[in-house]
């Protein structure tokens, strides 16, 4: 019986083994049955991955690294290389420099540590936390400037020394005082007490005590409070360094700050740590993990409390539950989601406002999540659940007042079988792609568009492991760095890497090969800077040829024929496969089981070359494309194309399109004439 089936779209990206016979989905018709090196678009076309842009070495290969992305702004973003008690940086695809060699300083964190280790950034600093560190802020002081010291957690700004308290006559009454500083907005700890024990009763008319004062660089204003029942109540402030007490009445609501005694030992450094409202919020010591505390509003160094609590002082709770809930992560969107093992929970405070006095805790779900810091995309965020492997979006909803969400790799829970998810980013720009990385190396793909309901999973064929994955804008699109732990030579080396930004006007500009380079210039036959590849097999394009069969010896290659602009690097496949046609008959029914005979597959392509249909028995019918001048360079194609292809019978019907050479691949929609049998 002849038939012929079109797919328009590949939305829902690869359909898990599990789910092969569930033609009922309305998934199915758009799904793939296989994705490699390919990725989804989210108007449901696919585009093979770019290639991976050598960038550096990291500084230690002996020990693995991590990627921490720093973004001040938009057109100001570094990638911070993480190893062992070390750190250097990238910026703009290269190895940061100071006097010629490259920028590294030293931290307090082993190489083992830095993989568990959480971080906010608030511009020009990240706030760190670990569970055997004390906290710690990067900061960047200029572009080869940056340092790290402990985050403090009470403030460092002095405190006045009360020189006299004078009443204006002598009496029998006693009055106690103290005096804080102001300097840039935070409070002192407060002065010694010192009291006048021979003062007329203020209550007396014309009656004052006068209280003098040292002055503390930098303070904008002196706090004044009389102790009342043991409790220094305020009752004024001033710019000088002299207050007028005439019977003021002291405000016993508002206190001086008490020093505080935080994360300053073994098991009380907090491992996890966010910002919300104006404050720095750390969580989860060895001793109380399911605690998180809040600085004051306004002030992340600030960890104090007034005698008498207020609302804007530092705020201490727990996520308590039916059974332990270690906090994982926090996060905040509209309010601070805080992820622990057993559950999410949402922290907010009256009328939106978050105070200390009356934090207001809400669960949300019981899923449970694992220690990767969740991810934000436009207004949901996404998070690993407790298992490593299952990946779930969560959605503050009006209708409901509560947050909600979809398990996003039940489709594709086969990538997810038996491994753990150890790392994540996001591009948003252009593609909206989260790239994950597993405890094997692997490299997965999940294009996320939630308001056209498109999350689409492919998986990603890396020569070596994939070990840590990053994201910053860089220009108009947002850069993907890995580091991938190769076998070079016969040593192992761990390179960072940057994911090319796919963006080419002719094929001579493709970049589609690993850890490769790029050479542009006057024509010439030896491409030099190969190093880092030595002793590989490596392929080439020149001047849009593709050139195989290349190894690298002395850290160069010779090419048959010289070339101006050249791409060498490590070859990948891209491959693509749909499923099996569910096509319903009027008098035999379902076709599927039946024998299958494609005869024909038109593609609709953009901007491609080199594609090939490939049958079950592995051969290959390729595009063949050609320039009007055959000493012109073969143009990219734009459009529909018709490949016949060898006939053979089958069970599936189901058509594989490959990508061998370092070129680009896009296909919109496929069209495929095919003969089903009877039995």
């Amino acid at each position: 019986m002849p038939a012929a089936r079109i797919q328009p779209t590949f939305a829902s990206g690869v359909l898990g083994p599990a789910l092969w016979g569930r033609i009922d989905l309305a998934r199915y018709d758009s799904a793939l049955r296989k994705g490699r090196n390919v990725f989804v678009h989210a108007h449901g076309g696919v585009s093979n991955r770019p290639g991976l842009r050598f960038v550096c070495e990291v500084m230690d290969s002996a020990h693995r690294h991590r990627l921490l992305p720093f973004v001040r702004e938009a057109d100001d973003a570094s990638i911070l290389i993480m190893g062992q008690n070390e750190m250097g940086f990238v910026k703009n695809g290269a190895r940061l420099q100071s006097g010629g060699v490259d920028y590294t300083i030293a931290t307090p964190w082993t190489a083992t540590q830095a993989q568990a280790l959480d971080a906010v950034q608030s511009v020009d600093v990240i706030f760190a936390a670990h569970r055997q560190v004390a906290p710690r802020r990067i900061m960047r002081n200029g572009e080869t400037d940056w340092s790290i010291a402990t985050v403090p957690i009470n403030p460092t700004v002095a405190a006045p020394t009360i020189s006299s308290v004078t009443p204006r006559n002598s009496g029998d009454e006693t009055y106690r005082y103290r005096v804080t500083a102001v300097v840039g907005g935070v409070e002192s700890f407060a002065s010694a007490p010192l009291a006048t024990t021979a003062a007329e009763l203020l209550s007396i008319e014309g009656a004052w005590n006068d209280i003098a004062f040292s002055a503390v660089t930098g303070a904008t204003e002196y706090r004044v409070y009389r102790m009342r029942n043991g409790v220094p109540g305020y009752i004024g402030f001033t710019t000088g360094t002299s207050f007028r007490d005439d019977n003021i009445s002291p405000d016993s609501t508002v206190t001086p700050p008490v020093q505080a005694s935080l994360f300053d030992a073994a098991g009380k450094y907090p491992s996890v740590v966010s910002i919300y409202q104006q404050r720095l919020a750390f969580g989860a010591s060895d001793a109380q993990p399911e605690t998180v505390w809040l600085s004051r509003v306004g002030d992340y160094l600030n960890f104090t409390r007034s005698q008498n609590m207020t609302s804007s002082d530092r705020a201490e709770f727990d996520m308590a539950g039916e059974q332990l809930n270690r906090i994982r992560a926090m996060l905040q969107l509209r309010e601070l989601l805080v992820f622990t093992s057993a559950g999410e929970f949402s922290v907010s405070g009256p009328d939106g406002g978050f105070d200390a006095l009356n934090p207001i805790v809400t669960q949300h779900g019981y899923i449970g999540s694992a220690t990767v810091k969740p991810l934000v995309a436009d207004d949901t965020v996404l998070f690993v659940d407790r298992s490593g492997r299952g990946v779930r979006d969560l959605r503050y909803a009006y209708e409901s007042d509560g947050y909600s969400g979809n398990d996003l790799a039940i489709f594709a829970s086969h990538f997810l079988q038996g491994r753990r998810i150890v790392g994540w980013a996001m591009a948003k720009n252009p593609w909206s792609i989260i790239w994950v990385v597993l405890d094997n190396g692997k490299l997965l793909a999940l294009t996320y568009k939630r308001e056209h309901q498109v999350w689409a999973w492919t998986e990603m064929d890396i020569d070596g492991a994939v070990e840590s994955v990053a994201c910053i804008p860089e220009g108009a699109s947002d850069a993907t760095y890995l580091i991938v732990r190769r076998l070079i030579d016969g040593q192992q080396r761990r390179y960072v890497e940057r994911f090319d930004d796919r963006d080419f006007a002719t094929a001579a500009d493709a970049f589609f090969v690993d850890c490769g380079i790029s050479y542009s210039g006057s024509a010439t036959t030896t491409i030099s800077g190969l190093d880092h590849l030595e002793g590989r097999e490596v392929i080439a394009l020149a001047d849009g040829d593709v050139v195989t069969g290349l190894t690298v010896e002395g850290g160069s290659v010779t090419l048959p024929h010289a070339a101006g602009v050249v791409h060498v690097g490590l070859p990948f496949t891209a491959e693509m496969e749909t499923l099996p046609p569910a096509i319903q008959f009027d008098d035999v029914g379902s076709a599927r089981g039946r024998p299958h005979s494609v005869s024909a597959v038109r593609i609709q392509m953009e901007n491609t070359r080199g594609v090939k249909v490939v049958t079950d028995d592995g051969r290959a019918s390729e595009l063949v494309q050609t320039g009007g001048d055959l000493a012109d360079e073969i143009p990219l194609w734009t459009g529909m194309h018709e490949l016949t292809v060898p006939a053979q019978w089958n069970r599936d019907g189901t058509v594989t399109l490959r990508q061998d050479y370092p070129l680009p691949m896009t296909v919109l929609a496929v069209s495929v004439e095919l003969s089903i049998g009877r039995n």
